[in-house]
């Protein structure tokens, strides 16, 4: 993400951050930073798993579902909409974590071991930033104003697509690497 601006436009994002005056970006961060590590050490790696695969699923049926599309169709203004996406997103994802949790991805796996520690807090690092991106965007959507570096970091165009795609290449890449050191 940082990669497509300056260094001066990445200063200038992270000095408009007013970190003086606690704001809702303030407690997105800190809630950011605070549920990653709680998750980190709180689940093993077939929940993490679950995680991810629940809030693709979710975020995929809200965006794609005939029924919500249909029902939100100029029936509701662009506010009301999108906050009934997001409530719709939340209540997809904590049935198909509940579901995913108890009956899939259950393996051996799900034992840590303290290599993985490390992997398991930077997983869970890019899945909560993903679940943020994907409710601050519907958020955004109803008229939500946020900082300019939260903006970028979590509801910008670009700053979506990659959320979305940072866990599963963490995942195929590192992934594999822990497995394999594991099995050993």
């Amino acid at each position: 993400m940082l990669g497509l601006m300056s260094v001066s436009d990445a200063n200038n994002l992270i000095s408009s951050f007013n970190w003086h005056n606690p704001s809702w970006d303030l407690f997105i961060f800190l809630g950011w930073g605070v549920a990653s590590v709680m998750y980190a050490f709180s689940t093993g790696r077939g929940r993490s798993i679950s995680l991810l695969f629940s809030l693709y699923i979710a975020k995929l049926m809200v965006l794609e579902a005939p029924w919500l599309n249909s029902a939100l169709d100029n029936r509701l203004p662009s506010t009301l909409a999108s906050l009934q996406q997001m409530v719709s997103f939340l209540i997809i994802f904590v049935l198909l974590f509940i579901l995913l949790s108890r009956y899939a991805f259950r393996t051996s796996a799900d034992g840590r071991r303290f290599g993985s520690i490390a992997f398991i807090l930077v997983f869970s690092v890019l899945q909560v930033g993903l679940l943020i991106s994907t409710i601050l965007g519907f958020l955004a959507i109803s008229g939500q104003t946020f900082s300019p570096l939260v903006t970028f970091m979590f509801i910008s165009g670009p700053s979506g697509f990659v959320w979305l795609i940072l866990p599963l290449l963490f995942l195929i890449f590192l992934g594999k690497s822990i497995a394999h050191r594991s099995e050993e």
